[in-house]
């Protein structure tokens, strides 16, 4: 697919500030506003001439970093909005990338016109998605009173855009998380379902835990948002050092809700793990999706795996209960001060109502392992099995079993992604499975 582009407005073609094709702007944007009577075709186009605020057409500037559009902003928005619209959950990146995010806002905000002057226009007539139209009608307000911008991210597999929805002063107002065809319109609908469940418990005071709560869940066409309340604006990372604090937090939003003591043979979360195994291994990915005999490879390793532990362990007991099924650095900060300090806990698109709950607290050391320290998965694996046959069991339920489903888990999330179309999930499916069959040899 390829998407025009323009320079900035009045600038002329020929003196070679035109931008090349941006796959990863293009793939975004098709998804974000899908074109009604062309379906193969994006609906953003090069702007024509400027327009005043008041224009019902949805205008936006490109920003860009290397060459690449980075972020959109809706072009009315004055410097303040803007820079408010940029900052959103920044601080709450790692160093390098939260730098980065503020070197790009600052040329944007300067008018640094050779790297951030694209404008591109999206006709009403073409937005067949309607984020606009569904998020002010989720806030009870008119259509000009939001305003829509995101992040372009360039990754493999299907896209995934996110949109922040503010007012003209650029306050948040949603968090939009928006994606094409059914395997990604189910995700959505578990995430709405988790939330909502971990939402609810999060009222109690004495919990001190924030959770955004689902708003609306929008559907039209192959085209799907789920939409969420914002973060509170002063969210600050948190230890990922410390994962004490933290762990407190989800011993007792755990505890908050049912939980029972499961034996693994009849795990729900079990059967969800190998549904998913057997469609890889018998050649469907999410929701008939054909896959490659590479991922049918690894869904039959994953079957073969969790047939082995069954046998073995199929009488085991395990602490079921709310799982958040990411609980990692990335997806948790904190809020307030003294007293009053919560944990806000987000991105809960992995989340399930009963689940062994122990695998979250195995998930920390193997994202930390494999995103902060930049360790490969098969030594993160074997460092996360090492760990679990010396550690102590903990509330939750720890232990070298869980770690070993934990570490399956992942193999099998990995392989759903390699039949989406990201390579490196592959890889790194295959590398757990290769360390739990060395570990059952």
């Amino acid at each position: 697919m390829t998407l025009a582009m323009s320079s900035a407005p009045g600038e002329v073609a020929g003196r070679g500030r035109v931008p090349g094709p941006d796959p990863a702007w293009a793939r975004t944007a098709a998804v974000v506003w899908p074109s009604v009577d062309e379906p193969g075709r994006t609906a953003a186009q090069p702007a024509r001439r400027r327009r005043g605020p008041a224009d019902p057409l949805g205008h936006y500037r490109l920003v860009r970093f290397e060459g690449r559009v980075r972020f959109v902003v809706a072009a009315e928005l004055g410097r303040r909005a803007r820079r408010a619209v940029l900052r959103y959950g920044n601080d709450l990146r790692s160093p390098s990338r939260r730098w980065a995010r503020r070197l790009v806002g600052s040329w944007f905000l300067l008018g640094a016109r050779d790297r951030v002057g694209d404008l591109v226009e999206v006709p009403g007539d073409d937005d067949a998605l309607g984020l606009r139209t569904a998020a002010a009608a989720a806030l009870g307000c008119d259509e000009e009173a939001v305003h829509l911008s995101f992040a372009v991210i360039d990754r493999e597999g299907s896209a995934r855009p996110t949109v922040l929805v503010s007012d003209g002063r650029g306050h948040a107002r949603l968090f939009l998380k928006v994606g094409a065809g059914a395997a990604r319109r189910a995700a959505l609908e578990r995430e709405r379902d988790a939330t909502a469940v971990a939402a609810a418990r999060s009222h109690r005071s004495d919990l001190g835990v924030v959770v955004p709560r689902p708003v609306l869940l929008h559907r039209a066409g192959a085209g799907s948002a789920l939409g969420m309340t914002p973060l509170p604006d002063d969210v600050t990372p948190v230890d990922v050092h410390d994962p004490a604090p933290t762990w407190r937090v989800l011993d007792r939003l755990v505890a908050a809700g049912p939980t029972t003591a499961t034996r693994l043979g009849e795990s729900p979360w079990l059967r969800r793990l190998l549904a998913d195994a057997r469609g890889l291994r018998d050649g469907e990915g999410p929701h008939g999706m054909p896959v490659g005999p590479v991922v049918a490879h690894l869904g039959r390793r994953a079957v073969e795996m969790a047939a082995e532990y069954h046998r073995h362990h199929g009488d085991a007991f395990l602490l079921h209960g709310l799982r958040h099924g990411d609980w990692s650095p990335w997806n948790l900060g904190w809020t307030g001060a003294g007293a009053r300090r919560r944990l806000v806990a987000w991105d809960w698109e992995f989340g399930e109502a009963e689940a062994p709950v122990a695998l979250d607290r195995h998930n920390w050391h193997f994202a930390r392992a494999t995103s902060v320290d930049r360790v490969a998965a098969g030594t993160a694996a074997a460092d996360l099995l090492e760990r679990s046959a010396s550690d102590h069991p903990g509330e939750l339920g720890t232990s070298p079993l869980t770690a070993r489903l934990f570490l399956l888990d992942m193999a099998v999330r990995r392989a759903l992604l390699a039949a989406a179309g990201e390579q490196r999930a592959a890889e790194a499916a295959a590398a757990l499975l290769d360390v739990l069959a060395a570990d059952i040899d």
